[in-house]
């Protein structure tokens, strides 16, 4: 008996020793690797000069709007952080995260059907774990207990968790220099392909209750002295209810209705290149005073 608790104290005392190291390397690469996600490149950053504006939401504004047209049209600078799955929780994390590190004058905000959610999105958060160490981007998420003291204090185990997100081969990837050129598209991801089916889109969800989680983002802005703007990008036949959005939010456009081409969404949601680059003109004239 002696001797088999002697060897599972040893061969639990390894494995916590192998889960820590792997911890420290997984973590370490994702604070120094190449970017796999737009966290690692607004962390990253070293260029500390303030920008005219940024993007913020979920992927309906990471393949909606195109930085490089705009700059080119009205020479003003910014950034699209839209980041897939990403809610109001993680969006006040990402704006955090880059005014460490420089200003911005303006942010413009994605907001749509979702709006209601009010706690971290199960997709949206995984790029966040490989820093959940840290003090600052552990309180985004402590509110909402759970999963996340396990995620911050167990060694590894968020990095298995999410394998298909953050594991080996991702870390692998960034280790080897494989990541994304962000900074040369400005943030924005294109999205290919046509709408096939011609019918409205209807969802369930419609927005009826405030999120006062907004309210925190709005006295981010004014804390920082940045101009808030909110809005939402286009549907295909979107017949959808977020009529109240507009008394829920300040300077809040909807654009939801404003393309009607099939030809120009990706799917019902999501418009594809082309699309971006109408909408992106939409949002020029709507927002910014173009330049000769």
């Amino acid at each position: 008996m002696r001797g088999f608790l002697k060897y599972t104290f040893l061969l639990v005392g390894f494995t916590v020793v192998v889960m820590v190291l792997l911890d420290v390397i997984f973590t370490t690469i994702y604070h120094t690797g190449a970017h796999r996600s737009k966290i690692m490149w607004v962390r990253d950053m070293e260029d500390t000069t303030p920008v005219d504006y940024l993007l913020l939401g979920s992927s309906r504004v990471n393949y909606a709007l195109q930085p490089e047209l705009i700059e080119a049209q009205t020479g003003k600078k910014g950034y699209n952080l839209g980041m897939n799955a990403t809610n109001v929780v993680e969006t006040i994390a990402l704006l955090e995260e880059f005014l460490k590190i420089r200003k911005t004058a303006a942010v413009y905000v994605q907001v749509d059907i979702q709006y209601e959610n009010n706690t971290p999105d199960p997709v949206g958060e995984i790029p966040w774990m490989p820093f959940l160490h840290e003090k600052e981007v552990y309180k985004h998420f402590k509110p909402y207990k759970g999963p996340y003291p396990t995620y911050r204090y167990v060694p590894f185990y968020r990095y298995q968790k999410f394998g298909a997100r953050i594991g080996a081969r991702e870390a692998i990837s960034s280790l080897m220099g494989s990541g994304f050129n962000y900074e040369e598209s400005g943030g924005y991801i294109p999205l290919y392909g046509r709408l096939a089916e011609d019918k409205d889109f209807a969802p369930e969800q419609t927005v009826t209750t405030e999120n006062k989680l907004y309210n925190n983002l709005i006295a981010l802005c004014k804390k920082n002295n940045i101009e808030i703007h909110f809005f939402t990008s286009p549907y295909y036949r979107f017949k959808g209810n977020i009529k109240k959005l507009e008394n829920f939010l300040p300077n809040y456009t909807n654009f939801s209705h404003r393309i009607n081409e099939r030809r120009l969404y990706s799917d019902q949601v999501h418009l594809n290149t082309e699309g971006a680059r109408n909408f992106t003109e939409i949002f020029i004239k709507t927002y910014f005073s173009e330049q000769p």
